[in-house]
């Protein structure tokens, strides 16, 4: 390694490229086109291939102008073609010089041969396309949960329709396997509660969308009982699925902008209710007010009332004051003179004046001398304490 000369990737790339040019100076090619790409510039990228394998191809602005024909994706061409490298990428690639029609390729007959098939059915007919609701809380997409279209899909519902309920039905979209599995996806929304459906997937080639041109997909979908709007690669692209579909869109995030216009018309029109109700109460506020001032100006002043009042009401609390004042010291004078005619007529003023209570052995109280007896022991009960006496005698003349 240390004897051989080194070189850089940029010349590794020339030297390839010189000696495919030199051994292939230029070859007659027939092969179907499954991808078209105009540029701005006017050069076309396309992808040629057969049943085994593909190659990238260009066509100059200068040899495109001078076509005689429109190619289209599907179609098999014979063209002269010289081989080379596309030296910044290091990519292998065919540069076409001129191109004639050779008959549609076997992809796109096949496809043909189907639509026309399923369009005899009348699986296309648009008086059996069923209408977008005019509202929706729920609806399904079917898609890869790893593709950016149902990034795209969901950004635009969430900005457009943040309310509406999205539940996504995951399935392969390219390959072998992808039409099985976008049936099962189309079979299980009888399950969900849905009011619409949406079918997306990002743009590719012929093949890489041939999943969406498979016969049971179409079928499952036209099966299905609700709206469904196809959002299949990018608007250059159709699919069957898009003439079975309720509504074709030009894109996933399409799709999603026609499955958010009832609920963006819906809150398009409540904002306008909303702005309509502001107006009409300040109108009527203004009228009211209005009213009120004519009113007010018939009506006496309500604070030269109030304060007539008022000063009646306070006349009124002093009047009360005064009559309650007047009430208690009555009341008090009543009540000192009750107390002291009790005083007087009670026992102890009694016992003050010369009297005596007697009472028997049990307590009973003697006021007959008939109730007792000589020898019985009585008790006594002066203003100033008690006596013990025994009965001597008796002598019912009274002494006074």
């Amino acid at each position: 390694m240390a004897d051989a000369a080194l070189i850089s990737v940029s010349e590794l790339n020339r030297l390839v490229n010189l000696s495919l040019n030199r051994q292939f100076p230029a070859l007659g090619l027939q092969a179907e086109i499954s991808q078209i790409t105009v540029a701005a510039s006017g050069h076309w990228y396309l992808t040629l291939k057969d049943v085994q394998a593909s190659v990238r191809a260009v066509m100059f602005r200068r040899e495109a102008a001078a076509l005689t024909f429109e190619p289209q994706v599907g179609s098999t061409v014979s063209m002269n073609v010289s081989v080379g490298l596309y030296e910044p990428r290091g990519e292998f690639q065919v540069r076409v010089l001129n191109m004639q029609p050779a008959g549609a390729g076997g992809l796109y007959e096949a496809l043909i041969r189907l639509q026309r098939k399923l369009e005899a059915e009348g699986l296309f007919d648009p008086a059996r396309k069923r209408p977008r609701p005019s509202r929706l809380r729920h609806v399904g997409v079917v898609t890869s949960l790893s593709a950016a279209a149902l990034r795209d899909f969901l950004v635009t519902l969430r900005l457009q329709a943040p309310r509406l309920r999205v539940t996504v039905l995951a399935s392969l979209v390219q390959g072998a396997d992808a039409p099985a599995q976008l049936v099962a996806a189309l079979n299980r929304t009888a399950e969900l509660d849905i009011d619409a459906l949406a079918v997306v997937r990002g743009g590719g080639s012929l093949e890489d969308l041939w999943a969406f041109n498979d016969e049971s997909v179409v079928r499952a979908v036209v099966r299905q009982g609700v709206h469904v709007v196809s959002g299949v690669g990018h608007e250059t692209d159709v699919t069957l699925v898009d003439y079975a579909a309720d509504h074709r869109a030009a894109t996933p995030t399409a799709a999603a902008a026609w499955l958010a216009e009832p609920d963006l018309a819906h809150r398009n029109r409540l904002n306008t209710l909303g702005r309509d109700l502001r107006l009409s109460i300040q109108s009527l506020l203004g009228t009211l007010a209005q009213r009120l001032d004519r009113a007010q100006a018939l009506l006496p002043n309500p604070r030269r009332a109030v304060a007539l009042n008022r000063m009646r009401l306070e006349q009124a609390a002093r009047e009360l004051a005064s009559a309650r004042r007047h009430w208690l010291a009555d009341a008090h004078r009543r009540l000192e003179r009750a107390g002291d005619q009790l005083q007087h007529l009670g026992p102890m003023a009694v016992l003050g004046r010369g009297y005596a209570l007697v009472t028997g052995p049990n307590g009973q109280v003697v006021t007959h001398v008939a109730a007792v007896e000589p020898g019985q022991a009585l008790q006594v009960v002066l203003q100033d304490g008690d006596l013990g006496v025994r009965v001597e005698t008796l002598s019912k003349a009274p002494r006074f």
